[in-house]
């Protein structure tokens, strides 16, 4: 059973390894490589079929921890003593501390909107951007252009007991899903991709490899709700016959025979340091 860290923990072997298998991963050229991964996140990135699964749903949660376990058996195929690390923006706030070190996912990128400058990912020698709507080789961000979440308001979130409601979409003003991925105050998830800003504010956001970290905060706090709410399968709504989105039972698109219910209790297979 993996642990995964808090990026600021990583010991300098940790996050050397993590990049080394992020990179070798990238660079592989066919299967489920880097860029796979990137593609199923644009072409899930809205409805399919008529169907949202990735995201305006109550299915973005789930959906993104499955894609985060098949991220992590990618990494761990390739290094087994690799785990993806969570980066809790509510302490590191900076563009320079942890996890934007030049150990680690570098810097800023330069001129506001340009590419990154510093670290393992700088410049399309090191990390070459191939599957993107936007023209840019290299990758960018303008980090710092709005306020990250604060613990108060991630507190805020994880105190509403309910974990969806109708209509199920980025206009639901119950439940806790929609507030963690951002479409309701206090919009965390999606606050935190507009102020890192370059590709990580894109459909294409994956390229930035602070996507996974970002994303595995906030499968780490949907584990703290449901530590505090239940892991049972009564805590994921709707439960059945709703159109439009994945109810309990419904497979999600591309892993099939994974369901949301599949996936309601990690502890099994991976916990949080």
């Amino acid at each position: 059973m993996g642990i995964r860290k808090n990026a600021r923990d990583l010991t300098t072997t940790e996050k050397s390894a993590f990049v080394a298998a992020v990179k070798q991963l990238k660079a592989q050229t066919t299967g489920r490589n880097y860029d796979w991964f990137v593609t199923t996140h644009i072409n899930y990135f809205a409805a399919v079929g008529g169907i949202r699964y990735a995201h305006q749903s109550p299915s973005f949660l789930p959906w993104h921890r499955q894609y985060l376990i098949e991220f992590e058996k990618a990494l761990q195929a390739i290094d087994p003593a690799v785990n993806v690390p969570y980066w809790d923006w509510t302490t590191d706030r900076t563009t320079t501390g942890a996890p934007f070190t030049a150990d680690f996912m570098g810097g800023n990128g330069s001129g506001g909107n340009g590419a990154v400058a510093t670290g393992p990912f700088a410049g399309a020698s090191n990390w070459r951007i191939t599957v993107s709507p936007s023209s840019s080789t290299s990758l960018r961000r303008a980090m710092g252009t709005n306020t990250l979440p604060t613990s108060a308001q991630v507190n805020s979130v994880l105190n509403i007991a309910a974990y969806d409601a109708a209509p199920w979409n980025s206009s639901a003003t119950g439940g806790m899903r929609n507030r963690m991925e951002g479409w309701q105050t206090p919009n965390l998830h999606n606050t935190v991709h507009v102020w890192v800003g370059g590709h990580m504010g894109q459909q294409d956001s994956p390229n930035d490899p602070v996507f996974w970290l970002h994303h595995c905060n906030i499968d780490r706090l949907w584990s703290r709700w449901q530590t505090r709410w239940g892991f049972d399968n009564g805590h994921y709504v709707p439960g059945a016959n709703t159109s439009g989105v994945i109810d309990l039972n419904e497979t999600m698109q591309p892993w099939p025979g994974v369901t949301p219910a599949a996936v309601l209790d990690h502890r099994n297979t991976y916990t949080y340091a």
